[in-house]
């Protein structure tokens, strides 16, 4: 079971979780002159409709078709998204993306967004 660490040094236990999505890659400092400290690890849990808004914000200028992409593409492109703009960013996406479904008529806008939900699906299928 997870817990979660209050200021005062308690801890309480966190909802069951899926087993975490381990990182493809390490990012930030990565090039050569780098005198990198530490290496942190964190784990954010995500809804399939943030996952969507990461992969589609994070790949807007990829000309290839998302029913292309590979599971290593998808993961390494959420995960630099997650990483760049953060937890606070997918929440106001979410709901964009999820109005967005509902509002828009069909064409290649909708196709495309409905191509990158599929996408997720692939790279973190349900239940993992």
């Amino acid at each position: 079971m997870s817990l979660h660490t209050l200021a005062d040094g308690t801890t309480i236990p966190l909802p069951p979780m899926p087993k975490p999505t381990p990182p493809s890659d390490v990012m930030g400092a990565t090039e050569t002159g780098y005198d990198v400290r530490a290496v942190v690890v964190v784990q954010v849990a995500l809804t399939r409709d943030m996952l969507a808004v990461a992969l589609e914000d994070g790949c807007s200028g990829v000309e290839e078709h998302p029913d292309t992409w590979s599971v290593e593409f998808i993961r390494e492109s959420v995960e630099l998204y997650v990483g760049q703009a953060g937890y606070m960013r997918l929440l106001e996406g979410e709901n964009l993306l999820v109005d967005f479904l509902w509002s828009e008529p069909a064409g290649p806008c909708r196709d495309r967004v409905q191509a990158v939900y599929r996408a997720i699906d692939r790279a973190y299928p349900n239940g993992r």
